[in-house]
């Protein structure tokens, strides 16, 4: 018998480690969240649906990660303050690009760059780099939903339905 403890680990090292599994596994709904609300905002935008109608000019450009990311000034149809934002163009962007676009302003999130405003020009498709990442968070969280399932599976196990 004393064996048979040794092989076991100590309950609290069990709840640590099911606590940081279980965290690790909300989070990836969560980013599924950020990215579909991005996508969706994105999509609208650029099909102008939805956002501030107004112009924007690029100011700058850099390659962040493998893509271009171009950034500037928008400024409102009906009038009102500028706002620094990045600027999702057609194709490639120059420095001093004007462009008529709608602002999106970004959504509260955890992750960095979400809850940045965007401006997105009509055409677009830059919505769908949001799409991988959108596949990979949804495939990410069927653990969570499958262990979801099976706990309110063996909570409803006992129950019996009413008689009529």
């Amino acid at each position: 018998m004393a064996a048979e403890d040794q092989k076991r680990p100590h309950p609290a090292v069990t709840a640590v480690l099911l606590t940081v599994v279980i965290g690790i596994l909300l989070a990836f709904p969560v980013a599924l969240y950020a990215n579909v609300v991005a996508m969706i905002d994105g999509y609208r935008a650029s099909h102008g649906q939805a956002g501030v109608p107004g112009t924007a000019v690029v100011e700058s450009e850099h390659n962040g990660r493998g893509e271009q990311v171009c950034t500037g000034v928008f400024t409102p149809a009906g009038g009102g303050p500028t706002v620094e934002t990045r600027i999702e163009v057609t194709g490639d962007c120059l420095i001093g690009q004007q462009v008529d676009a709608r602002l999106m302003e970004g959504r509260p999130s955890p992750f960095i760059g979400y809850d940045d405003p965007r401006a997105w020009e009509a055409g677009s498709g830059d919505w769908a780099m949001y799409l991988p990442l959108v596949i990979l968070f949804g495939l990410l969280s069927l653990p969570i939903l499958l262990l979801l399932a099976m706990i309110a599976k063996r909570l409803l196990r006992g129950k019996t339905p009413p008689e009529l």
